[in-house]
């Protein structure tokens, strides 16, 4: 069961979007998901609840270990594959959930608030690739090395080597890379800093995905332009993320 953490310290660099687009794709190569939600404002729980997912409302629900929160899972799931787990940040049953979910789902995907805490060190610690978004403007290069800063210090706690790679959202959509872009990624080189290299398009679909509450591929070309390359955007992303999981897996195993 892999756990795949979003992070950034900063709002606003597509994370929760990013998350979503994983998400959808995971989901509709028939895997089971689960989301854990930290963020206070719900956009994934809203999403789902419009969809017909099932959600936990985390901080409403009393578990006592991760006995009582996978008890709750497969209760709430039913005979869904996705289900969102909302904690709005409380730590304390955190972990309970995370184990629990790694018991009922395929993949775990953890999107946290976009805020330096403990709350960010207790999911980034249980990850086995955190995916750290960022837009194309040097304020969010800037952020990512204070993230990134982060992760080293929960990997000095945690004991343990965290996989981490920066993805690039919110890119030009054209089939050019802008030259902004190229010097972010010519930036982030320098400085050793690993990088996915299928970057997130800023595209109509991605957002049409939370207006109109469906996954991506049950968007029609009547609620967003430019379907077919935003599918085709997807794919490559979760396939690169999917990739680096194989070889992760891999390496644990020499």
């Amino acid at each position: 069961m892999p756990n795949i953490a979003f992070a950034n310290i900063k709002g606003g660099s597509g994370k929760t979007t990013a998350c979503s687009v994983l998400v959808s794709e995971l989901y509709g190569a028939g895997g089971r998901v689960c989301i854990i939600e930290g963020d206070p404002n719900r956009p994934h729980a809203r999403w789902a609840e419009g969809r017909g997912f099932p959600v936990i409302d985390g901080p409403k629900t009393t578990v006592g270990s991760t006995e009582d929160a996978a008890v709750a899972i497969r209760d709430a799931a039913g005979s869904s594959r996705l289900l969102v787990i909302t904690t709005d940040g409380d730590e304390e049953s955190l972990l309970d959930w995370i184990e629990a979910a790694g018991g009922w789902a395929q993949f775990v995907v953890t999107d946290p608030e976009g805020s330096p805490n403990n709350f960010l060190n207790i999911i980034v610690s249980q990850a086995d690739l955190v995916l750290i978004p960022f837009a194309p403007t040097q304020l969010d290069v800037d952020q990512v090395q204070r993230t990134i800063k982060q992760i080293r210090s929960t990997e000095r706690v945690a004991n343990k080597k965290i996989d981490h790679q920066v993805l690039l959202t919110r890119a030009n959509a054209g089939a050019v890379m802008t030259r902004d872009e190229r010097e972010i990624r010519e930036s982030i080189g320098k400085h050793n800093i690993p990088m996915l290299q299928v970057s997130l398009a800023d595209r109509p679909a991605f957002r049409g995905m939370f207006k109109h509450k469906l996954l991506l591929n049950e968007l029609t070309d009547e609620q967003a332009n430019g379907l077919g390359r935003a599918r085709e955007n997807s794919r490559a992303f979760a396939a690169e993320v999917l990739q680096r999981l194989r070889r992760d897996d891999k390496r644990g195993a020499e």
